[in-house]
């Protein structure tokens, strides 16, 4: 299968008409006018013939729904299939899907960095976060607690009065007391 294979847009330019008339026409006869593994019409010298057949009759007034085509597929020239356009082009293919299999690897392995990174940092301002807002709890409650606490005053005793004996306030004795 050397035969070259040319496209819609050259078919087209040699046929002198549109590309979306070319694909009309190769629509119509679907069992004439294979497509490649992507859909798209690909056109050999014999399908080039039958689409200038499709033309003549056409430029002849002929509607496209009367046009029969005039030699079915010979069996010395089988139908080409999907598959025997795949294989054409096989090894380019997969060197292909595994240069596009390895970059998009490439690309989650730095993506899965670029997320675990965050993470991570993320995870440290918590960390940071958590440990200031215990500080500030333990301090809230230092002073809470100091405060809950009656406050006891701390008095000097008393000229004369022993250290051990907490003192009270002084109170005022009778003025006949202070003599006896």
């Amino acid at each position: 299968m050397n035969a070259r294979l040319i496209k819609t847009k050259e078919a087209s330019e040699r046929l002198g008409v549109s590309q979306t008339t070319v694909k009309r026409w190769a629509s119509q006869y679907p069992s004439s006018f294979p497509k490649d593994r992507l859909g798209h019409y690909v056109f050999s010298e014999r399908e080039i013939s039958l689409l200038l057949y499709i033309k003549d009759e056409v430029d002849q007034g002929n509607a496209l729904e009367q046009i029969v085509l005039p030699v079915p597929l010979s069996a010395s020239e089988p139908r080409r299939s999907e598959v025997d356009l795949f294989e054409l082009e096989e090894p380019e293919i997969l060197s292909r899907i595994r240069e596009v299999e390895r970059s998009l690897t490439q690309k989650a392995d730095e993506v899965v960095s670029a997320q675990v990174l965050q993470h991570r940092s993320e995870l440290d301002e918590l960390r940071q976060m958590v440990a200031q807002l215990a500080a500030s709890v333990e301090n809230l409650q230092g002073t809470s607690s100091k405060s809950d606490m009656p406050r006891e005053e701390f008095r000097l005793p008393a000229p004369g009065q022993p250290l051990g004996q907490a003192s009270s306030p002084a109170r005022k004795r009778g003025f006949f007391k202070s003599f006896f």
